[in-house]
């Protein structure tokens, strides 16, 4: 393989300048806008293709193209040079793209109405998840040298971390709207609820006491506003409630936030793999399920360390709620787990409990099929 001669690409330097990190979009089409604009838009052309949750990736951030047919452009699992890399999780490049044996050839029309000679390829991952693809064509001949993909392979290490930080800090947002939600329902049942109670209950004294007809019936027309406003409030609160998102890692974080906040005892939460969004019956089991079992560790457990994990397993999610106190001598489900544990079981699924072999931690564990 040939070595640069010259310093890095101009191209690649500036990409590798990743500054948001709040949301993926903004993030990456800056940060191509910033690179395209230090080299010769007749040149240089470079995507990110997204995951999808059904395989493959999708181009969504385009720039420097001629035409309009890459953005929005499906690309399977080990399709082109952009799918090979998605499969193979590792750099990849091609220097003569439409005389190229190591990809297939989904895409040539489409390469070839963009004039791409060569391109490279970069996976963005973390951990064991591939996020999508960074690809970066170019439609003058040449080689790529040992700069060069070295810079593309950090390009995507970078642009990996931000879109790690920006799904984090959308994580955080929603569940902090969420937790925001429940103290205002709460507030409003709290108080206002409280408020319209005492109205009606003054009123229907008011409307005993009361002898002249004409102001008898003015009293009653209030009475009935009043049941009518109280209702509507009782309405809206129990349907704003329990109007949750879909998104289990929103609802199982404003949990254990609340959690922290009311016990002042650390929490960690782990989601492992790609949960999907669950309907309001597996989402109400959830949630009430790590409720039930946080408020069971602040009052009965002499622990100091929590742990949250959301695990998506094939056909079904397992939630386990572990503290490291000292393990119960014996298990008798209360009201609270009782009534999780009956919820658990309405949506197919089942609950259990794990001690420590050394008796210093507790887990309990539930299974709900998808």
């Amino acid at each position: 393989m040939m070595q640069d001669s010259a310093p890095s690409d101009p191209l690649l330097g500036t990409l590798l300048d990743v500054r948001t990190i709040f949301d993926p979009r903004s993030t990456l089409t800056s940060t191509l806008q910033e690179a395209l604009a230090a080299e010769s838009r007749g040149s240089v052309v470079a995507w990110v293709a997204l995951s999808e949750p059904d395989g493959g990736v999708v181009i969504e951030h385009v720039l420097g193209h001629l035409t309009d047919t890459l953005g929005g452009l499906d690309v399977g699992v080990g399709q082109g040079l952009t799918g090979r890399v998605f499969e193979q999780v590792r750099v990849h490049w091609v220097e003569e793209y439409v005389a190229a044996a190591s990809i297939t050839h989904e895409f040539d029309s489409i390469i070839e109405a963009e004039r791409i000679r060569r391109m490279i390829a970069a996976p963005l991952s973390v951990d064991d998840e591939v996020l999508g693809v960074l690809s970066v064509g170019r439609r003058d001949p040449g080689d790529f040298g040992d700069n060069m993909i070295a810079d593309v392979e950090r390009l995507a290490r970078r642009a990996s971390l931000a879109l790690t930080l920006a799904r984090t800090a959308r994580a955080n947002a929603a569940a902090a709207a969420l937790a925001e939600r429940r103290r205002v329902s709460e507030e409003l049942h709290d108080g206002v609820g409280a408020l319209l109670f005492s109205l009606a209950s003054r009123t229907e004294r008011l409307q005993r006491r009361v002898e002249q007809s004409e102001l008898a019936a003015e009293v009653t027309v209030l009475a009935n506003e009043l049941g009518q406003v109280s209702s509507l409030v009782r309405s809206m609160v129990s349907e704003w409630h329990a109007s949750a998102s879909a998104d289990v890692q929103a609802e199982v974080q404003s949990v254990v936030a609340d959690f922290e906040r009311r016990s002042n005892l650390p929490a960690t939460v782990l989601f492992l793999g790609s949960v999907p969004p669950l309907d309001s019956a597996r989402m109400q089991a959830v949630t009430r399920f790590v409720g039930v079992a946080l408020s069971n560790v602040e009052r009965h457990a002499n622990a100091r360390r929590v742990t949250v994990t959301v695990s998506a397993l094939p056909g079904q999610i397992a939630v386990a709620v572990f503290n490291d106190g000292p393990a119960p001598l014996t298990v008798v489900p209360g009201i609270g787990l009782g009534g999780a544990e009956e919820r658990i079981a309405r949506v197919g699924g089942a609950l259990t409990h794990i001690a420590e072999d050394d008796g210093t931690g507790f887990t309990v564990r539930a299974r709900i099929p998808l």
